[in-house]
């Protein structure tokens, strides 16, 4: 019997070391182990190589699917960054090989994780800002329950909040004697069910106070320059911060609600810590070919094989627009609304579906029809509590753009909106000039529902929060002042002929929507953030093989790419070299921009000397769009460099600029994205596409650009490029 108990034991511990089922405290170990893997991922990423020229290098002598990152010289040179580099690198993969040692490809089905671990370590410094701007905003008796500032203290090792009175000059109230203009203030009052942090004294006397209540003089911070700043302790959970203007009253008149966003939107914290251990089966997938790449390829920042439920082309303009509405209202968006350009049409939130998290990106978000109706659907949700992201470039917004987001964000502190500005660091990732350069240029419209999964939707694609790229005419405003009279010149327009999709599928949605979210919870020094998914390696039977590589004929499947360079180490232009080189047969593509780096280039070379048959579609005359006409003697350039080996089609309609990026290889494999086949997308600007291994889906993408390729002319001669602009575009090799 005692034999027995022993032998029975010994099953037990090695089945817990070999099947993807293990015991909780086994469990427990390997979520330890992915912790440790992304703590030493983003340790590694201060090492990425910031030098591109350096990397274009690297990628044309190295080969195979998964060459290893390239680190900074300069750096590396040092023999205590070479050893530190060194040891992360080791302890990385014997984590790896213990995690590959544990699991088993027999239980994997083929879709989504093996298995999800939580991120428990805190991340990066951030400083919220909690702001006023109108007296009209905050007031007591507007105040909703479901509206509250989500506070996102216990992500961070250092979280701080500033309080910013930014009342305009004019209607700023002050106290005290009203000949004595110094003295600008609101009485102000914060109340935490926990610790608040806060400096007090004066000057070079300041001390750390703690208590649950900070009573201050909220001074008009362009005339004072106060700064209010306060941390809050790890139990806080709910605080109210009270304020009135004590030439008027004697109460509180203004109230702004801050709540631990772990208990508005539980959703959050599952999303923002998720961790998906991808698994990365190694064999004969039968040579280098579009399935080779789709499962072995290892890279972060790139979600998990998923499938979809849904599929909808977006090509038409309409269809689009109405899907957007349709997805967030419930209902459809009138034809009529549509072609007569009313910004203010009719919305119906009768069936509105219920979200925890809305994510916006885009290189714009206009003050016109397209951003004006967008701003009104989701603000109808803000009003119900659903947390809403906005990122948008800084560089892209002027005045009226933003007041349509401060709309759409007035009263509602559940609506956050960051204006994506690069930053330098000290890790030489740049020139004062990036910081300018260097834009957000995803675009993505997607809605996370935990409640009703079928109304989680995700819209991607090349298209931009701006009526030029649905309106093939240019719209006259004059009846709305606060909207961007193209009409008469105000801002330059021409057509963008633009092609998207929406995507339906819970389990890709929230692994989308993850991935997005530690973007927006990066490091605002460096830019670093946490990628959402580890890949571990596996040999895979010739029968797992065969399994696998027979999915994509019983669904379609999907991975989501986010890139952000130097930062990942440059994993876009690495990612595109190895998907060119998984052609075979043909490759298609179209980019309104057309300059391809020195690796890419090689890399096309390659598929022509293997017998692909390339045809890429693009854009010369880009008058129109508040382009500089160097943009287009780049566009020469690229052209002229793959002429003789490439089919080459310029997009011929005057009217419009052809905006469509999609890549469609050996009819089996597709890639919707954002992407321009240029050097800024792969050396300056945040990325993403869907990438989809499904031969249906591949057919119907093929179609799409071969139709493209009806608007366009073959070039067969040498494009001229003008002395001065051939000079500059040498000098300016990156930028363009």
């Amino acid at each position: 019997m005692k034999r027995l108990s022993v032998l029975f034991a010994i099953i037990l511990v090695v089945s817990a070391c070999t099947s993807a089922q293990r015991t909780p405290s086994s469990v427990v170990y390997d979520d330890q182990r992915v912790n440790r893997i992304q703590e030493i991922d983003l340790e590694l990423s201060k090492f990425w190589n910031n030098d591109w020229r350096a990397n274009q290098e690297f990628f044309q002598t190295q080969t195979g699917l998964n060459a290893p990152q390239a680190f900074d010289g300069r750096m590396y040179q040092d023999p205590h960054v070479r050893d530190q580099v060194e040891r992360l690198w080791k302890e990385r993969q014997q984590e790896v090989d213990v995690l590959s040692s544990k699991l088993s490809l027999r239980e994997w089905d083929g879709l989504g994780p093996w298995f999800s671990a939580s991120f428990r370590s805190p991340l990066f410094e951030k400083e919220e800002i909690v702001e006023i701007t109108n007296m009209n905003e905050f007031k007591s008796e507007d105040i909703k329950e479901t509206n509250a500032f989500p506070l996102e203290h216990r992500f961070y090792s250092n979280y701080s909040l500033r309080l910013m009175n930014n009342l305009p000059v004019e209607t700023t109230p002050f106290a005290g004697d009203r000949q004595d203009q110094r003295q600008k203030y609101l009485k102000a009052r914060l109340d935490c069910d926990g610790d608040i942090i806060y400096k007090s004294g004066f000057l070079f006397f300041q001390n750390e106070t703690r208590g649950r209540v900070y009573e201050f003089n909220w001074y008009f911070n362009k005339e004072n320059g106060q700064r209010v700043s306060v941390k809050l302790s790890s139990g806080v959970r709910s605080c109210q911060l009270r304020y009135y203007d004590p030439d008027k009253d004697r109460k509180w008149t203004h109230t702004i609600k801050l709540v631990d966003i772990a208990m508005t939107t539980p959703e959050w914290i599952k999303l923002t810590n998720q961790i998906d251990v991808c698994a990365r089966p190694v064999g004969n997938f039968g040579g280098n070919n579009v399935t080779n790449f789709f499962w072995q390829q290892d890279y972060l920042f790139t979600t998990c094989p998923q499938s979809f439920d849904k599929l909808i082309n977006l090509r038409d303009p309409y269809l689009s627009m109405n899907r957007r509405v349709l997805s967030l209202t419930g209902s459809p968006l009138a034809r009529k609304d549509f072609n007569e350009k009313n910004p203010m049409a009719a919305l119906n939130f009768d069936k509105a579906p219920k979200f925890d998290i809305i994510w916006v990106s885009s290189l714009n978000f206009s003050a016109d029809f397209y951003g004006m109706v967008l701003a009104r659907a989701l603000r109808h949700h803000a009003e119900r509590g659903t947390q809403i992201r906005v990122l948008v470039p800084e560089v892209t917004m002027t005045k009226k753009d933003k007041r349509i987001l401060e709309w759409l964000a007035f009263g509602m502190p559940n609506v956050k909106v960051q204006y994506y500005k690069y930053r330098l660091s000290e890790a030489k990732d740049g020139s004062w000039l990036d910081k300018f350069h260097r834009v957000n240029h995803t675009k993505i419209v997607m809605g996370y529902s935990s409640t009703n999964w079928k109304d989680s939707f995700l819209i991607t694609g090349g298209r931009n929060i701006r009526d030029s790229y649905i309106f093939s005419d240019t719209p006259f405003y004059k009846a709305y002042k606060y909207l961007k009279n193209y009409g008469e010149g105000e801002e330059p327009y021409i057509y963008y002929n633009d092609f998207e999709v929406e995507m339906r599928g819970h389990p890709f949605i929230q692994s989308v929507m993850a991935q997005m979210l530690s973007f927006w919870m990066r490091d605002p020094v460096s830019n670093r953030f946490r990628s959402t998914n580890v890949n571990i390696p596996q040999a895979a039977s010739q029968s797992q093989v065969l399994r696998l590589t027979a999915l994509p004929n019983l669904y379609p499947l999907v991975r989501h790419v986010m890139s952000l360079p130097f930062f990942d180490g440059f994993q876009l232009e690495k990612f595109y070299i190895n998907m060119i080189d998984s052609a075979q047969s043909e490759l298609l593509l179209t980019t309104p921009y057309f300059r391809p780096s020195v690796a890419i280039s090689a890399a096309l070379d390659r598929a022509v000397q293997r017998g692909v048959k390339v045809k890429i579609l693009t854009r010369i005359h880009l008058a129109g769009d508040g382009t500089p006409q160097i943009a287009e003697d780049v566009n020469k350039e690229g052209i002229n460099r793959h002429l003789k080996n490439v089919e080459i089609y310029e997009w011929t309609d005057s009217r419009s600029i052809m905006h469509a990026k999609i890549l469609v290889i050996d009819k089996k494999l597709s890639f919707i994205s954002s992407v321009n086949l240029n050097r800024r997308s792969f050396i300056h600007d945040t990325e993403s596409g869907a990438l989809i291994l499904h031969e249906p889906t591949a057919l119907d993408m093929r179609k799409e650009v071969l139709d493209f390729l009806k608007g366009g002319r073959r070039i067969t001669q040498t494009e001229k490029i003008s002395w001065i602009n051939g000079t500059l575009i040498d000098w300016a090799d990156s930028y363009f």
